[in-house]
């Protein structure tokens, strides 16, 4: 059973006009907090050799660090596509995953992880910071079909909020 990470990066710093370009926005410290404390969950549910994939946007690549950081002991690489890409980019670069990896965590953007999501008939508002866990039963990466996904779960960083 291959798992399925898909990540919205944590809350950037507003851009205001002409202050710097979008692809250049931080996370706020909420943002910084919000992911942690979202890695801290997720890690426990990877599983076997797990590979992190983030578009290049400084949010993004902020968020998949934090994740890096709680979970340890995995790759983390830099896919640009994924800052303007769609939901069938997050597709073609789940497929294109080697399949050494079980584990597939992929840190983007909006509309495109609401896309994929809905692919895969699960059609959820994705907040800052929101992580969506999958299973799929295949063998290869290149075997994905979105109509086999299983949601285990969909996790927003304001329902840890609400519990404290």
């Amino acid at each position: 059973m291959r798992r399925i990470f898909v990540v919205r990066h944590a809350e950037a710093e507003k851009g205001k006009k002409g202050d710097m370009q979008d692809i250049d926005r931080p996370l706020t410290d909420s943002g910084k907090t919000d992911s942690l404390s979202m890695a801290e969950i997720v890690k426990p549910f990877v599983d076997g050799p797990a590979i992190i994939i983030s578009s290049g946007a400084k949010r993004a690549m902020q968020t998949a660090r934090k994740f890096r950081k709680a979970i340890g002991g995995i790759e983390l690489i830099e896919n640009g596509e994924l800052y303007t890409g769609t939901g069938e980019t997050i597709a073609a670069t789940i497929t294109a995953t080697d399949d050494k990896y079980n584990c597939v965590i992929i840190v983007g953007h909006n509309p495109a992880i609401e896309e994929f999501m809905a692919a895969a008939r699960c059609v959820a508002r994705m907040a800052t910071s929101s992580v969506a866990f999958f299973k799929v039963d295949c063998d290869s990466w290149k075997e994905l079909d979105l109509n086999k996904f299983k949601l285990e779960f969909l996790l927003k960083p304001s329902l840890l909020r609400k519990t404290k």
